[in-house]
């Protein structure tokens, strides 16, 4: 009879320890700490754990997981009450040598061996055997190896094992030395980290996020194979493997069979992909009836929005019984699971969809659509990088091109289980009966009023009240958590989520909580880090400039409170000789990663192996999400991030900074992906007053980022332009200059507004047009008019600094005259 199977979350949680051992084996110079705490002879353990190959016993980083589990229940550890800590410890260490009638020991050796794509990581195992430098190793950088036929891939690049942060993002030329110290560094903070919630009586959801999120802080930069896949992490190595595991025990779980033979059977099809996507983001984002809290309510917006996401996962992933390391990639909106083919799968998925679409419906009016889509069953040879004859297999690439397929007809129809098959053609408000009395939310516009905000006294809908409130509390807040809806209905938390969630802005709820959050590293416990979005505070409500600005005292806010959009404006001003000066202008940053579906398709090569396409995208999500408001934060501490994660931004920037700031952001993004020229950015900015509608302004940056797009991408878009990168530097170079001549009075604004003149004009006569060809005599004496009257100090100066900013023809720069004159020139208004 066989044994026992392992329940779906026990899979997922054996699949994240059972390579913790790398960590611990690295951290060690030598097998004393085994000895000692197997009482000298862990022999006993090696023979029950480690397979004996020629006379030895291999795969030594087993009985280093073995270690580090018991390690853990000595120190405290508790198990959650709903799993068996005994079995699944037993089962994540015995992948290398799964008991021949144990099912779940090979429901995780299966999962092991297809996560990486590979049967075996025969190179990996050799160098550990013979006393190789796998302690030494580092993790190669994936950014800098993506290549879609855009330039030579830069040499190899690497991450010194570290904790993740926004400064170790960006990877290193030359590999660090002392891979020993860091490793032993992580296997204290490893150590720490699970006795800080592991004591704590957590539910086993709760604990399974908080070891992911330990995983995720810790493992990203461990390499899980130093040789045959050294490019990939320990974390999304243990993600995949706990992912694949769970649909395994779900799949024999639903089919009740549950011998080996079953579980290694890799041609019947157990799997399917699934995707839940946002529809409908940017319009919902933007619906506003005016500007006034405009700032409080979008940040706000953008964060329920992403929760929203969270709480649909939470929600499906409880009807389906499986854990949330189901999750493969979660990003931006768009989430990816692996999932069971279970008999009953598509009645349980369309009734997890009727029951998001209602919601949707009830509190969104439409505006916003939950889409969720399924790929068809497939068999667990699909994930191995070589197929039966051993040629190159493309299986798991073509399951998810597939998912995509599927995804896309989904969206075609979306609110599809609230209005039946026929779906609707897109997003937008349902129509609903106001109040009378109450009208239109006074925030969206659209949608019936129907709660009072305590902070304004203004009537709201439920979904614009809920982001007024967050909005206010955000900023301050140390962190959030999913409540349960028992806990929900005792609390005012008051952000409502799927499946009776709710969203309140503290970190720590110990067993009331779904999932926790902290927005800082430091004291964390069983919440998992995430890095709050960069807005701008108020600093100094009597700023001279936001009266110069013409902003009521009352429209400031307190020092601390989120910055308006009108004090944002404002920030652009100067003061010079005793005066404000310029114009309190915003600009609207768009910006996204090129050809990002190529570099997903074709950028790694032959080797897509789950835990690789993970890693791939979450570094990405990474740059966004963390690395980007660190940038934010030192740099540009005035931009507003509407959104920021995926692969793109939206960000509200005074607009004087925004210039600079795209250019900050191409060279930081080039830092990040080790220079390598397939993985590269483009950027449009749109320049408008604060009151103008902030919809129409997104527009307007949207418009020029297609241009850049369209101008061969790489490239920035604005004031109806596409310069490169390397052009937008020299034209922030002469602006520069051309403001210096400016404020030491050398250079008449007047004169730089007819300078500007006839730049267009050669501009013009290079693009052929005849009428402006006699611009150069012309220009060439008002130059010289000008020279004779200037002083005769700075005459020299002046007239390389005209003729830089007016070459003759044949003889430009790459630096754009019109654009650096009109920031000159908006700066001394």
């Amino acid at each position: 009879m066989a044994a026992e199977l392992i329940t779906p979350l026990e899979a997922a949680l054996a699949g994240l320890l059972h390579d913790i051992g790398k960590l611990a084996q690295r951290a060690h110079p030598d097998e004393a700490a085994l000895r000692a705490a197997y009482g000298g002879d862990p022999g006993g353990t090696e023979s029950a754990i480690l397979p004996l190959r020629d006379g030895r016993y291999t795969h030594r980083h087993a009985l280093w997981s073995d270690f580090a589990i018991r390690e853990a229940e000595r120190e405290g550890l508790r198990w959650p009450k709903e799993v068996n800590g005994a079995r699944l410890g037993a089962v994540a260490v015995r992948h290398h040598a799964p008991r021949h009638d144990d099912p779940s020991d090979w429901i995780l050796a299966e999962a092991d061996r297809l996560a990486s794509g590979l049967e075996r990581k025969e190179r990996d195992e050799a160098e550990e055997a013979h006393g190789g430098t796998f302690r030494e190793r580092e993790l190669r950088a994936l950014l800098p190896a993506i290549a879609i036929g855009r330039g030579a891939v830069p040499g190899a690049m690497w991450h010194p094992a570290e904790e993740a942060s926004p400064e170790a993002l960006p990877p290193q030329a030359s590999a660090p030395k002392d891979q020993p110290r860091r490793f032993g560094l992580l296997w204290t903070a490893w150590q720490e980290g699970v006795r800080a919630f592991g004591r704590h009586g957590l539910s086993a959801r709760r604990f399974e996020r908080a070891l992911l999120g330990l995983s995720e802080r810790l493992l990203w930069a461990v390499p899980s194979s130093t040789v045959d896949q050294p490019d990939v992490s320990l974390h999304e190595h243990a993600r995949a493997v706990a992912a694949i595991a769970a649909a395994l025990a779900a799949w024999h779980g639903a089919k009740d069979t549950n011998e080996v033979a079953a579980v290694k059977d890799r041609s019947v099809p157990k799997f399917r992909l699934a995707a839940l996507d946002l529809s409908g983001i940017q319009k919902a984002l933007l619906r506003l009836d005016g500007q006034k809290g405009a700032s409080r309510i979008l940040r706000a917006r953008s964060f329920l929005m992403g929760q929203t996401v969270e709480a649909a996962l939470e929600l499906m992933l409880e009807k389906l019984g499986l854990p949330f390391s189901s999750v493969l990639l979660n990003a931006g909106g768009k989430a990816e699971l692996l999932l069971p083919d279970l008999p009953d799968l598509e009645t349980r998925l369309e009734a997890v969809r009727g029951e998001l679409d209602r919601w949707m419906v009830a509190h969104w009016q439409g505006d916003l659509a939950l889409v969720l889509a399924a790929g068809p069953p497939f068999a667990a040879g699909q994930f191995l990088r070589r197929g039966p004859d051993n040629a190159v297999a493309e299986g798991y690439r073509q399951e998810r091109a597939k998912l995509a397929a599927a995804l896309d007809a989904a969206k075609l129809r979306p609110l599809a289980g609230w209005c039946g098959e026929g779906g609707l053609v897109g997003t937008g408000v349902i129509p609903a009966p106001f109040d009378p009395a109450r009208g239109a939310c006074a925030s969206c516009g659209v949608r019936p009023a129907v709660i009072e905000t305590p902070l304004d006294r203004a009537w709201r809908c439920t979904v614009c009240d809920a982001a007024c409130r967050l909005g206010q509390r955000l900023p301050k807040a140390e962190g959030f958590a999913l409540l349960e809806p028992e806990a929900a209905a005792r609390e005012d938390a008051p952000a409502a989520l799927p499946g009776g969630l709710r969203l309140a802005p503290w970190s720590e709820r110990g067993a009331a909580a779904r999932a926790s959050f902290a927005f800082a590293r430091e004291g964390a416990g069983s919440a998992v880090f995430r890095a709050p979005a960069h807005v701008p505070l108020v600093r100094d409500p009597a700023d001279p400039r936001y009266a110069h600005a013409g902003i009521p005292e009352d429209e400031r806010g307190a020092a601390g409170e989120l910055m308006t959009f009108a004090a944002i404006g404002a920030e652009a001003l100067e003061m010079h000789a005793g005066r404000i000066v310029g114009r309190d202008l915003l600009a609207i940053v768009k910006a996204d990663v090129d050809f990002l579906g190529r570099v997903f398709a074709d950028g790694l090569g032959r080797d897509r192996s789950p835990a690789r396409v993970a890693q791939l995208s979450r570094l990405l999500d990474g740059y966004f999400a963390e690395r980007l408001p660190w940038l934010l934060a030192r740099r540009f501490p005035t931009t507003y991030t509407v959104y920021a994660g995926g692969d793109d931004l939206l960000l509200v920037a005074p607009w004087r900074f925004a210039l600079p700031l795209a250019l900050a952001l191409r060279e930081d993004f080039g830092a990040f992906s080790g220079g390598n020229p397939n993985l590269t950015l483009s950027a449009g900015i749109a320049f408008v007053h604060p009151r103008h509608p902030l919809a129409l302004a997104v527009e307007e940056a949207e418009e020029a980022l297609e241009a850049a797009k369209r101008g061969g991408r790489d490239r920035l878009g604005v004031f109806g332009r596409v310069l490169s990168w390397a052009g937008l530097g020299a034209t922030l170079d002469l602006a520069e200059a051309l403001n210096g001549a400016v404020r030491a009075e050398h250079l008449p604004p007047t004169f730089l507004h007819r300078m500007r003149w006839f730049a267009a004009r050669r501009r013009a006569a290079e693009a052929g047009e005849a009428r402006a060809a006699d611009w150069n005599p012309k220009w060439r004496y008002q130059e010289a008019r000008f020279l004779e009257r200037a002083p005769a100090a700075a005459r020299d100066s002046l007239r390389a600094l005209l003729l830089r900013a007016l070459p003759p023809p044949g003889r430009g720069g790459e630096a754009d005259a019109e654009i650096a004159m009109t920031v000159a020139l908006w700066r001394n208004r």
